[in-house]
């Protein structure tokens, strides 16, 4: 490869919202880890994010460890061992739905994170696909995106795992000597995030309540919602102080 970068990232602006709109852009985006040596600058508006949400273990973390420049902020909230490349396979459904299972140990803590900053939060786990799928789909959710749109952002990463298979290869990850990974983990299907999606708008009160219900805080929950809607961010500041 003449140059390497990310292969998964996007940024989840212009989804539909219940009602009327769409999420904005430059607030969220989602992606795969970085690599030591990467030189590729992603083709997106707002680069390098203000602040990253690393949802790797330690030892994954450590392994091909990033140095991100002066300005961007780290922040780790391990989401589950289970869904890492390496981890024992597992029906993927099962390994999302004890994500969702265990959301009080994570829920408040990235709500707090996604809320901190004024310019755009990279949220990423090593595929962005499976801890990052659950976590995003769990954000767009709280923040009133419609479901089906929640379903089919998280399908979009199929198209790029061919891509993210070469370059983990290419970075190390994985070597001629892995062993193999489970078919289903190299696949987006809709049906692994459909029951997560499903469980979660099933909730009396909806997706906002089970936010709650695991440990949100509500006026965060409000800025988060107020913040993906698009609304500057002086307003959001005078919200949040009850002006």
């Amino acid at each position: 490869m003449t140059g390497r970068g990310l292969v998964n990232l996007r940024d989840v602006g212009g989804l539909p919202l219940l009602g009327k709109g769409a999420t904005a852009h430059g607030i969220l985006y989602r992606g795969d880890a970085p690599y030591p040596g990467d030189s590729v600058i992603p083709e997106i508006a707002l680069w390098p994010p203000k602040s990253v949400i690393d949802l790797r273990g330690a030892r994954e973390r450590a392994r091909f460890a990033y140095e991100w420049p002066v300005g961007t902020s780290v922040h780790h909230v391990p989401l589950s061992a289970a869904a890492a490349p390496d981890a024992q396979p597992s029906d993927l459904p099962v390994v999302y739905a004890r994500m969702i299972d265990r959301g009080s140990s994570w829920v408040g803590e990235l709500l707090d994170l996604v809320t901190q900053p004024e310019g755009p939060v990279l949220l990423h786990c090593t595929a962005g696909k499976d801890r990052t799928g659950v976590a995003v789909a769990v954000l767009l959710l709280a923040a009133g995106v419609r479901p089906e749109a929640v379903v089919d952002d998280y399908a979009r990463t199929e198209r790029t795992l061919p891509d993210l298979m070469a370059r983990w290869f290419d970075v190390g990850v994985r070597t001629a000597k892995s062993p193999p990974l489970p078919e289903q983990y190299m696949h987006a299907p809709s049906s692994a995030i459909e029951p997560i999606v499903e469980r979660i708008t099933a909730t009396r009160g909806g997706p906002a309540q089970w936010m709650l219900d695991h440990g949100a805080d509500p006026v965060l929950l409000d800025m988060w919602r107020t913040r993906l809607h698009g609304v500057p961010v002086p307003a959001l500041i005078q919200r949040a102080d009850g002006a």
